[in-house]
């Protein structure tokens, strides 16, 4: 019984730690990061970001289990149903119910998928159970880190794929934390964490966003570049903010879809 109690209570702890950080970044004009995928922050993720919800699950938007993790989705509009294909299992869920099928056979979850910016919020963990994903949970952050080989291959991150020209000393030389994007200014700031003894030059940190939009058209950066508009600040030992523009198009005709991005240290 003490167990038990001790399992809960830290599972209580860990689900209030997540909503205490997600409240002190958004009451600083910040949105949390919540998903990284192979080498890749999920900064936004059109129509809204990954978040935590009150059970502790994250969830993301269901075209992104498609775009970002290389699933085959479809939703029926009719009765608030999707299906998707994902690394050889099907996950059929619905709106609002905590009753799943996998593979045809029913299951229950401790959460339901929810409607939010006219867009369905599936648990991404439903999708990658019982499969060869690496998957990392940190509670206190609200992070759930995501590695398979097939993700590279997904229509989001593969736009990367042959465009870094980088020499990388550390990939995973920058934590990522939350990120604020001003649509008008068109001014993108990422805020980030690091080991306080690593003392880097500016020239070194590169955050390297990859921006989708919503025709397909894609922008990303084989390094960072001179002319390109970009500036980093520690703010503190151990934080920084990294700030550079973004061409957002014609908002009317085309839009940002996808922004991810990489923390690492280069030559």
């Amino acid at each position: 019984m003490k167990i038990r109690l001790l399992v809960c209570l830290m599972i209580v702890l860990s689900i209030a730690a997540a909503n205490s950080n997600l409240a002190s970044a958004q009451a600083q004009g910040q949105i949390p990061i919540h998903l990284k995928v192979n080498d890749h922050y999920v900064l936004y993720t059109y129509p809204a970001s990954p978040f935590v919800d009150k059970k502790g699950r994250l969830l993301i938007p269901l075209q992104a289990a498609g775009d970002i993790l290389g699933g085959k989705i479809t939703y029926n509009a009719t009765n608030k149903t999707a299906s998707v294909d994902l690394l050889d299992r099907n996950v059929t869920a619905t709106i609002g119910s905590p009753e799943i099928s996998v593979n045809g056979e029913p299951m229950a979850m401790d959460t339901v998928p929810i409607m939010k910016s006219n867009a369905m919020f599936l648990p991404v963990s439903i999708l990658l159970k019982d499969t060869d994903v690496k998957m990392e949970w940190d509670p206190k952050r609200g992070l759930l880190k995501l590695r398979h080989d097939s993700f590279t291959e997904s229509p989001v991150l593969m736009k990367f794929k042959g465009q870094d020209l980088a020499q990388v000393i550390d990939a995973n030389a920058f934590d990522l934390i939350s990120f604020d994007w001003d649509q008008k200014e068109e001014l993108l700031n990422i805020y980030a964490m690091y080991e306080s003894s690593l003392s880097p030059a500016s020239r070194q940190i590169d955050f390297n966003p990859l921006i989708i939009y919503s025709k397909g058209t894609y922008s990303v950066n084989p390094y960072s570049k001179p002319s390109m508009f970009y500036k980093v600040k520690i703010t503190s030992p151990g934080n920084l903010v990294y700030t550079r523009n973004i061409d957002t198009i014609d908002a009317d005709k085309d839009y940002i879809k996808y922004i991810t991005s990489v923390g690492r240290l280069i030559k």
